[in-house]
């Protein structure tokens, strides 16, 4: 007979997890004891949970499971942010939760302190109901190998996402036999008469166009994609969007194309392929996702003349198509253009006075490292030609992943990352949290300040351009205001850098990831043009 906490982490462990990132309180008292007799995975202590949500994300993102233990009801909601960051760009978690206890009176985990009273909710899993796959509280710890056996299933079957499982102390204390289950995950399959009329479809189209988002989440799909677009002579749009989904330097791969003018539009895991109100679509729209309906989205109205549920390798690969030379030829055409027009625009920016950001994001996506970038880093400029080397703003938007992110990728491949951040989601990432656990394993930070609140000041200038507040220049934003809010780092005796003149990026770049390879911190803070 083992404890439930034993039961929990023994399972975990057999299903491959290795790590858990951990905000502990009075809830994990076993599981602290049983880790300290060497049950289960590593415990990575994380003194915020925006940080340890962040960390078990990039950690999902560089192929392993990432599992993240929360205290209780206020833990769960300091981490909320970065689950619906999970749940909307698919993203595999397993999050535990600790509940306060339900006896007053009998045993060693009965309530203990005023808080096991005042933090317990009437209903925990609501917290985050809406932005996971499943919740569930263990009630006995008879139940506990079968739950979290389930709850990995969960996390890994497309679509892909966060589970939650919450422990109240009893169960953790509690003695049960740690019962063998086995449940493999799973994903869809295409219809074989989808297939048959995508085909005859994609076959009748003269200029095709292909959408994406995340289609190179997993690399078997980022794989197909390549050999798909390149066989079929389709170009890609997105081909780095969330994630890298072709690469940079491919032949399909362009910057602009007039999807107006396109007469199929093929959509790849993409939920917002285009703005209405800005784009008229009038070609045929063909829509491959592993939930397509997007029922998690509540109005949502895109236009779709096939939709096919399944996994994009199963469905790419099932298509015999090959495409005609002359379009071959045209696309090649057209991003051999377009890459000369960013070249001479790069150049351009490098004598300014000033750092534009699209110069910081050209250099800083050719240092080889793989980025994960809240906001301000354009991927475009940047060259990502391999699978998993770029994670960017996460769907649902909620800032203070990346710093938190490069840390778990990084743990998770012992790859090097660079974690890009504007000057806000810097803050909202908890440096200090992320300085405590990446004093152990260094990577590097860069800053695009650009002194305030540019989507809110863009968001004014759009709605009511006309309005009193853009005449007197008076929301968040408008003014530059400059903090050296890097140099916090040097608490923990990392490595900063403030940088104004855009001759200095190349080398001060390469100064700071030198400082990474040395085991330090460093955080660069780019002083950038408030602009995008």
């Amino acid at each position: 007979m083992d404890s439930g906490a034993a039961i929990a982490l023994s399972i975990l462990s057999e299903l491959g997890v290795d790590r858990i990132f951990i905000v502990s309180g009075t809830d994990y008292a076993q599981f602290v004891e049983e880790r300290a007799r060497g049950v289960g995975p590593e415990f990575v202590e994380v003194p915020h949970e925006i940080t340890a949500v962040a960390a078990a994300i990039g950690y999902s993102f560089g192929g392993k499971l990432g599992v993240v233990a929360l205290h209780t009801t206020p833990g769960t909601a300091n981490g909320l942010g970065n689950i619906m960051n999970a749940y909307g760009s698919r993203i595999p978690l397993v999050v535990i939760a600790g509940r306060t206890p339900y006896l007053e009176e009998d045993g060693p985990a009965a309530r203990n302190l005023r808080i096991h009273w005042t933090q317990e909710a009437r209903d925990q899993g609501q917290i985050v109901r809406q932005w996971v796959k499943w919740d569930f509280e263990v009630r006995r710890a008879s139940q506990v190998s079968t739950s979290v056996t389930r709850a990995v299933q969960l996390a890994l079957s497309e679509p892909r996402g966060p589970v939650y499982l919450n422990f109240p102390r009893e169960v953790t204390v509690e003695e049960a036999e740690n019962r063998r289950i086995v449940m493999s995950p799973y994903e869809p399959g295409p219809d074989p008469a989808a297939i048959k009329k995508a085909q005859q479809m994609i076959s009748e189209a003269t200029n095709p166009v292909i959408i994406t988002w995340r289609a190179g989440r997993r690399e078997e799909w980022f794989n197909s994609l390549r050999n798909f677009a390149e066989r079929a002579a389709i170009p890609v749009l997105n081909y780095v969007g969330e994630v890298v989904n072709y690469p940079s330097s491919g032949p399909m791969a362009l910057d602009k194309f007039d999807i107006s003018s396109a007469d199929l539009l093929l959509v790849l895991e993409n939920e917002v392929p285009w703005i209405p109100k800005k784009v008229k679509v009038r070609g045929r729209v063909i829509k491959v996702d592993v939930e397509p309906g997007h029922m998690e989205i509540p109005y949502y109205g895109f236009p779709c003349d096939l939709t096919v549920q399944s996994s994009l390798s199963s469905f790419l690969d099932s298509l015999s198509v090959q495409g005609d030379e002359e379009r071959r030829a045209r696309i090649s055409q057209m991003k051999r253009e377009q890459w000369k027009a960013k070249e001479d625009e790069i150049n351009d920016l490098s004598r300014r006075k000033t750092i534009h950001p699209r110069y910081l994001s050209y250099h800083v996506g050719r240092l080889g490292l793989t980025v994960l970038n809240e906001y301000p880093l354009n991927p475009a400029y940047g060259v990502f030609d391999s699978f998993g080397s770029y994670l960017g703003r996460l769907s649902v938007g909620h800032l203070g992943y990346s710093l938190g992110a490069a840390l778990g990728y990084t743990l998770a491949t012992g790859r090097e990352s660079v974690a890009v951040v504007g000057d806000g989601s810097f803050i909202f990432g908890v440096p200090e949290a992320f300085y405590y656990v990446a004093k152990q394993r260094p990577v590097l930070v860069v800053i695009f300040d650009n002194g305030g609140w540019l989507a809110s000041a863009e968001a004014v200038e759009e709605v009511v351009p006309e309005g009193v507040a853009v005449a007197k220049r008076n929301f968040p934003g408008a003014e530059l205001r400059r903090y050296d809010i890097g140099a916090t780092v040097k608490a923990y005796g990392g490595h900063f850098r403030l940088i104004e003149d855009p001759s200095e990026v190349p080398e001060l770049l390469n100064e700071g990831l030198n400082e990474v390879r040395k085991g330090r911190i460093s955080v660069l803070q780019f002083v950038v043009e408030k602009t995008r």
